[in-house]
Formats: C-alpha cells, sequence, structure tokens
C-alpha cells in the first residue's frame, strides 16, 4: 500500500485533516476531513492553546486513523497569530546552526512572544550576499505553546515531524503549481484572516499577518493599511503582479475589492483542487484556505 501523508491545518473551529500518497509524478489526494472542535481552542501566543485536552486527542486520533491508518508521522499547520513571522538581516554567516538560533533570538529579543529561553525558534536563510550578510526568515512560537501541542500529538499515537504557520502552507500549496513569476504579491482572503507576502526574486522580502472579519469595508481598510507599509518599504511593490486566494464564500465581492485597493487588475488563483482526487474523497473539495494549507503541509512532509 501507498504511505500516506497527513497534513492538519488548525482553525478556531477545529481540525481540517488532507491526506495525500505519491502519484506517478506529484502527490494525488486520497482522502479530507474536518473534526469540529468548538470551544476547544483559546489561541494565544503567550500561554497553551487547548482548553479541552481530551477532545483534541480524541478529534485527532479519530481523523488520523479515519485517513492515515497506522502512519505515525504527521505534518502540523499552526495559526499565524499564535507566534511570530519575521524578517531579518544580520551581518555574518553563522558557524552553526545552534550559533544562528543564539544569535538571531537575541537580536530578536523585544519581537519574541516570551523571553529567549521560553521561546523556540527555527529559520531559513533566505539570501546570502558577497560581503557575507544573511537575510534569515526566522519563526517564533513560545515553548509552553510547542510543547503542549506535541505531547497532545504524541498522547494521540502520532508524531509531528513538521510545524509550521499557515499562512506559509498556504503558499507552499500554490508555489510548486504556479509560475508566479520572480517578483509578486500573494494575497491571502479567507474567512477570518488576511496575510500578505511581497516576494523579490523569488525570495520573501515582506509579510503581514491580520486576523480580519469577512466583511467588505473591514477588509478594505486592512488592505489599504498594509498598502501603506508594503510600498513605503518596497516602492517596487506598486507596479508588480498581484496574485490572491480567495475563500469561495468571498468570491463575490473579493475581485472588485481587490482590484480597487491595489489599483490594478490582482488575479484570482485557481487551485485545481479537483486535479489532485483520484475518487471519492470524503470531507468535499472546496478550496478554502484551510483545506489548501493542510494539503501544503501534507505535501512538505512527503518532500522531506
Amino acid at each position: 500500500m501507498s504511505r500516506i501523508y497527513l497534513g492538519i491545518d488548525l482553525q478556531q473551529q477545529g481540525l481540517t485533516f488532507a491526506a495525500l500518497c505519491r502519484g506517478k509524478s506529484s502527490g494525488q489526494l486520497h482522502g479530507l476531513r474536518f473534526e469540529s472542535l468548538d470551544d476547544v481552542f483559546e489561541f494565544s501566543s503567550r500561554q497553551p492553546n487547548v482548553r479541552d485536552t481530551r477532545r483534541f486527542v480524541e478529534g485527532l486520533r479519530r481523523g488520523a486513523q479515519l485517513l492515515a491508518g497506522r502512519e505515525e508521522r504527521i505534518a502540523l499547520s499552526l495559526p499565524d497569530r499564535i507566534g511570530r513571522i519575521l524578517l531579518l538581516d544580520v551581518e555574518q554567516a553563522f558557524k552553526s546552526r545552534q550559533e544562528g538560533i543564539d544569535i538571531l533570538k537575541w537580536r530578536l529579543k523585544n519581537s519574541l512572544p516570551l523571553p529567549p529561553a521560553q521561546t523556540h525558534i527555527d529559520y531559513q536563510v533566505l539570501e546570502r550576499k558577497e560581503d557575507g550578510r544573511q537575510r534569515c526568515l526566522v519563526a517564533a512560537i513560545a515553548l509552553p505553546i510547542l510543547d503542549q501541542y506535541q505531547d497532545l500529538v504524541n498522547e494521540a499515537g502520532r508524531h509531528a515531524v513538521d510545524i509550521d504557520f499557515h499562512s506559509l502552507n498556504l503558499y507552499n500549496f500554490y508555489r510548486p503549481r504556479l509560475d508566479l513569476g520572480e517578483e509578486f504579491v500573494l494575497v491571502g482572503l479567507q474567512q477570518d484572516q488576511l496575510s500578505f507576502h511581497y516576494f523579490q526574486n523569488r525570495q520573501l522580502a515582506y509579510q503581514r499577518n491580520r486576523v480580519a472579519k469577512a466583511e467588505p469595508e473591514a477588509i478594505f481598510r486592512e488592505v489599504n493599511r498594509t498598502l501603506v507599509e508594503l510600498y513605503e518599504n518596497f516602492g517596487a511593490a506598486r507596479r508588480c503582479p498581484v496574485f490572491a486566494h480567495v475563500d469561495p464564500g468571498l468570491s463575490g465581492f473579493a475581485g472588485e475589492l481587490l482590484d480597487k485597493a491595489f489599483e490594478r487588475q490582482v488575479r484570482l488563483l485557481d487551485s485545481g483542487l479537483r486535479n489532485l482526487a483520484m475518487g471519492a474523497v470524503g470531507g468535499g473539495l472546496e478550496a478554502t484556505g484551510t483545506v489548501l494549507a493542510a494539503l501544503g503541509c501534507a505535501e512538505r512532509l512527503m518532500r522531506a
């Protein structure tokens, strides 16, 4: 039997499971499932998030068993609001992975959710310049939060191999499927979240995530606030292409709204979700951000 790669995206309403198996040339969708967990989470960047640990473990165990059987390895996609995603320039290359973590914690100590000793960080070097300087993408999360999720996943009989944030996993889904070019803006417009990523030379140069009500006026205001900051720091972003993931429930007004805010045509992305499916897939095929983020982290697990 083909190995199953399971990604799980956490949202306030519950857990979205996406299972992939290897196809001839790429991953194929094995199944989708949603486990409703109302009142289980209280998302915070400073303290453990799961208020009802029993229901969380039961829901995770049930969804994982139905889609992945005995496969223990999973990938988790966590809400952006519970951690930090930061971009930082450093003056010289790190001698080791641990030195990089120590330097970045010290440099970012005022931006971390908790003091450095109580915060877990990971990083990726995006760019190395000839003079030795580096540009790093840093993900940070409070250790009490990370430890709780890892402990509960273990209690459910699984092992979280990859843990990342929702907006990055949404990009992970689209990245191998579309040629977005060298420089572009990617907007994620979902029921309760708005994300912006600006790329130069295919490298992330700016990012911003906000919780936002799915109302036209509120979204328009938040988009404009973000564009003021983006254009102040990156003037070239005024002219580059703009792409957008829009949840199906928001598609009625999103295109016109984004065109007006950016003052140019915004290309609404087609997820091509049905092309992944081999046959009957539980959970429906609606291309919401939470489904695509779960698929994005499942694909990352498959490529590891």
